[in-house]
């Protein structure tokens, strides 16, 4: 999938599982915050093309928004153009960007993300190779361009679910100005946030408007949604997968907080992408038990360089990176459940010699919620090799990680598939519940007790007696009675 972060182009196009990256604004300047309108009479009249209407029509309905200026619609039929519009040359990368890169490298062998000679930069180029989706959002033009002949062509399934998604992008960039935020988010975590919920409105955008279609066109969109999954499973067949994990957890995580606060109240969700965010992506994924009832960050420091050593940078791991860690030490529902402990953190990576090391400050909510993080940090610091020289301390819910990159040759356990689906899986669950119960606070109850129970890559392999539906039923009847 080519979820590209040339500078033109937004956070593009939806379809596939893995590999979104991150929003490159353009050359925007700073704008009031407009609230959305709800009076279609208020908003200009801008003409679009015959065979956009439509889908401006859905954009605007589902999102209970207008446009309050026109965006341009560019169609290029011939599809190397098209190409050749929307694609970007690869910036040229400075020793900087190389040494920095080759830190990265390090510090996901150091925390067990991935092993041997992983490239960020090859990992980076793979993600955003292949071929652009054919309706794409050009920032700094504020044009969608259009794989298509012209105003009276006839636009597949496919295209016109993507031009939903550019539309709902344009559209939701005229309300809140994501571009410019994101480009001046002053934490990871804050980064995280506002690309999870720029993906996430837009993706939700995307998915009504498939949900929308009728079974001939449901069936040509996902004809070509196979082959373009095949495609792209092909050329990341060698990126990390906690690399992709990393990369796609905004496309992963934002629908869910879209959906379950749509379903509470269309204003909270009017508010949270305006100017009342999410502190962290904890509260992205869960966002009735962490965000309405408000789940603070915890005070954190960053983690001092020790005597002789020589500072690279200092970062955050955040709560997927944690989980993607705890994951390689212990079972991966366990690892959950310790992971949704996380209150805030900052690691400080330098040099000691020629190794790379890293040196982590985790803080948790709570006593229990240290006591579980404890526990999995130290099965995961059992599993590292010895070169990693890992060591963990606590000092009530502070608790401490120091640990350095083993080098390219050591063995490790890394993330897996069925773990990494454990992590996403469960906001899926809530997503879906959300959306067909209308009740988020008992769907997310169900998906946090369910995924704290059975780690669904093993429920193939039970006794096929068990009955999971069951299982769910009765689980929802104790949420029922406890929310």
């Amino acid at each position: 999938m080519a979820r590209q972060t040339a500078r033109r182009r937004a956070w593009v196009g939806i379809g596939l599982v893995l590999g979104v990256v991150a929003l490159a604004a353009g050359t925007w300047g700073l704008h009031r915050w407009a609230p959305f309108a709800h009076d279609a009479a208020a908003a200009p009249e801008i003409t679009w093309p015959k065979n956009v209407q439509p889908v401006v029509d859905f954009v605007e309905h589902s999102t209970e928004a207008v446009f309050t200026a026109p965006v341009k619609i560019e169609f290029i039929g011939d599809r190397q153009r098209f190409n050749d519009r929307v694609d970007s040359p690869r910036p040229a990368r400075t020793q900087a960007d190389l040494d920095e890169a080759a830190a990265n490298d390090a510090v996901g062998r150091a925390f067990g993300w991935w092993r041997g000679d992983a490239s960020v930069i090859e990992s980076f180029d793979a993600l955003n190779a292949g071929e652009p989706f054919p309706a794409e959002w050009l920032i700094d033009d504020n044009t969608i361009v259009v794989n298509a002949k012209d105003a009276k062509a006839t636009l597949s399934p496919f295209l016109r679910a993507e031009l939903a998604l550019a539309l709902a992008q344009a559209l939701d960039d005229q309300q809140f100005h994501f571009a410019q935020r994101v480009a001046d988010a002053s934490t990871q975590q804050q980064y995280q946030v506002l690309l999870a919920l720029a993906v996430g409105h837009s993706l939700w955008v995307h998915d009504r408007y498939i949900d929308h279609m009728g079974a001939d066109d449901s069936d040509g969109y996902y004809d070509e949604l196979d082959r373009r999954q095949s495609d792209f499973q092909a050329q990341v067949s060698g990126v990390p997968l906690a690399y992709r994990a990393l990369r796609s957890s905004g496309q992963q995580l934002g629908p869910t907080f879209i959906e379950a606060l749509i379903q509470t109240d269309r204003h909270l969700l009017t508010a949270a992408l305006a100017d009342d965010l999410p502190d962290a992506l904890d509260q992205v994924a869960l966002p009735v038990g962490k965000y309405l009832t408000r789940d603070p960050l915890e005070t954190v420091t960053d983690p001092p360089v020790p005597s002789g050593a020589h500072l690279q940078y200092s970062s955050q791991m955040g709560p997927a990176g944690l989980y993607l860690l705890l994951a390689t030490g212990m079972p991966s529902l366990q690892a959950l459940t310790a992971s949704d402990g996380w209150g805030n953190d900052a690691y400080t990576v330098y040099t000691l010699g020629d190794t790379v090391c890293v040196d982590v400050h985790l803080v948790a909510d709570s006593r229990a919620d240290a006591n579980r993080l404890e526990n999995g940090l130290n099965g995961w610091a059992s599993t590292r090799p010895a070169a990693s020289k890992a060591l963990v301390a606590r000092d009530g819910t502070d608790l401490f990680v120091s640990v350095c990159d083993p080098g390219t040759t050591a063995l490790q356990p890394v993330p897996t598939d069925s773990e990494i689906d454990q992590y996403f899986g469960r906001a899926s669950m809530i997503e879906r519940r959300s959306a067909t119960s209308g009740k988020p606070d008992v769907a997310e109850c169900v998906a946090v007790k369910f995924f704290a129970t059975y780690d669904i890559s093993a429920l193939d392999s039970f006794d096929p007696s068990l009955d999971i539906g069951g299982e769910i039923d009765d689980i929802e009847q104790d949420c029922l009675q406890s929310v």
